[in-house]
């Protein structure tokens, strides 16, 4: 198998994706990706939609208690997670079905993220000492970069730190950065939605 079908169901919580993906999944012969930002936890069982092992009905799902709630995770780390699966698909001859609530994962792995630079230590640092005044940190960023600062509020504590990380390890303004680095799609063949 040179390439593998792929299909997304999103949709609400409750709506029945999980039984249509399990269905699905056995139509196309696919493995279960799942999107859901909190059933990737183990332990968080209670507030997650996470499937049971009678829910999943034999099909093999990933991204479910796949890291614990004490570990970072981003949308890097979901892109890492969504290359792993499709490496197993393509050496296994199976399929792919997407599911889940989180719309936004989707939409990162079709539209890609730009590569963010390693930070160093010295950057870290200095951006440590910006942020303990976080409004002139927003000040200074903006006056840098208005258009890029005009997208994050001035107490998104996360993303100021962000973008004073890249403008102290780039000496770039955030949007000069990711202008030069555009985001790179990860899905590259063709996707149901």
């Amino acid at each position: 198998m040179e390439n593998i079908k792929q299909l997304a169901i999103i949709g609400s919580t409750a709506s029945g994706k999980t039984s249509l993906a399990v269905k699905v999944a056995k139509q196309l012969d696919a493995y279960i990706l799942s999107l859901d930002s909190l059933s990737i936890y183990r332990e968080i069982d209670i507030v997650s939609a996470k499937p049971s092992k009678t829910e999943q009905n034999g099909v093999q799902h990933f991204g479910i208690d796949y890291i614990y709630p004490n570990e970072d995770f981003d949308v890097t780390t979901f892109i890492k997670l969504y290359n792993e699966v499709v490496d197993k698909c393509l050496k296994e001859s199976k399929n792919l079905v997407i599911v889940g609530g989180t719309g936004f994962y989707l939409k990162m792995l079709i539209e890609g993220v730009s590569e963010l630079p390693n930070i160093s230590e010295k950057s870290k640092e200095e951006t440590r000492k910006y942020l303990q005044d976080l409004p002139k940190a927003y000040d200074i960023l903006h006056s840098l970069d208005p258009e890029y600062m005009s997208k994050i509020q001035s107490n998104d504590a996360y993303r100021i730190e962000k973008a004073l990380n890249i403008y102290f390890e780039t000496k770039m303004t955030p949007s000069d950065y990711f202008s030069n680095n555009p985001p790179i799609p990860t899905i590259n063949s063709p996707l149901a939605i």
